[in-house]
């Protein structure tokens, strides 16, 4: 059997790092992943030079400039202009595709276009799901929801974040309650090898669980998973913010049963992997301080 040639681009994000990760454990696979030195996302040249020496099988753009549009448009249509030199484009989309100011529950694939981001992350994401929509080349658009897990960047994230704050003996907390569809990234990316192996129907798929929780109901696994009763539990606004949630019929319908992995067990598999792996003194020093100001 052949080995896939596998181009991960943004391979040092969040997702990305996690792709790398997962699929370099497969045989089957040889997963390229170059850094901005050795290829330049934002030069047209450096990008069809490196397509025309490599020739990848699946590429997987998961780059992404969360402070610029016409950065995220520049490195899109610089991969899309080379798309005879590779096989498959898989692009890392997001819920923020269909407008973080018009969420509502359970949000279906038929729901995009109708209305148009207008913060930078949403407007890019939307603009290549949309070129992506109307190809006729092999792409793919893989709408993620909430997606988090190891790498993620935990002085935001809220899980993550949560997670950390517990261990440095701080509460956990949230500014308003709502219900939000998270994903875990070892599910994402069973998800995506999925994509990589198989030809789907349709150009973008929601990829979610459907199953929104409580921000609530999560900071309290949290509280639950630590155990330490002095780890209280912050709620700084009163109320509801409005729902973020996917309908994942779509990929269900055509890929079939997905086994999503619970929630506790996730948090407590991170919980253990924040204690285990990454090095929070400084962290926690200085959150105690500003706890302390």
């Amino acid at each position: 059997m052949a080995i896939m040639k596998i181009l991960v681009l943004g391979g040092n994000g969040f997702v990305g790092k996690n792709i790398v990760e997962y699929l370099s454990h497969n045989n089957s696979y040889k997963v390229l992943s170059p850094g901005r030195a050795m290829l330049n996302l934002l030069d047209t040249t450096s990008v069809q030079k490196y397509m025309e020496a490599e020739h990848p099988d699946v590429v997987i753009h998961s780059a992404v400039d969360i402070q610029s549009v016409e950065n995220n448009l520049q490195m899109y249509f610089n991969i899309d202009r080379c798309s005879g030199q590779y096989g498959k484009l898989i692009t890392i989309g997001s819920g923020a595709e269909y407008d973080m100011r018009n969420y509502h529950p359970l949000m279906s694939e038929s729901y995009f276009r109708t209305h148009i981001p207008a913060d930078t992350y949403g407007l890019s994401k939307f603009v290549v799901a949309h070129d992506v929509k109307f190809s006729n080349k092999r792409a793919v658009n893989l709408r993620g929801y909430g997606i988090y897990g190891k790498y993620e960047d935990y002085t935001r994230r809220f899980i993550s974040n949560n997670i950390c704050k517990a261990i440095c003996g701080l509460d956990v907390s949230l500014f308003m309650n709502m219900r939000f569809d998270y994903l875990y990234v070892n599910d994402f990316v069973r998800i995506l090898e999925l994509f990589i192996t198989q030809e789907p129907r349709h150009k973008n798929y929601n990829i979610c669980t459907s199953r929104p929780h409580e921000l609530l109901e999560m900071a309290e696994m949290v509280r639950e998973i630590h155990d330490d009763p002095n780890t209280g539990l912050v709620v700084r606004q009163a109320g509801m913010k409005p729902e973020y949630s996917g309908d994942n019929s779509r990929f269900i319908e055509e890929f079939g049963p997905f086994e999503f992995t619970d929630m506790k067990q996730s948090i407590e598999e991170l919980y253990q992997w924040y204690k285990d792996e990454v090095d929070l003194t400084d962290y926690c020093l200085e959150q105690c301080v500003a706890e302390q100001g």
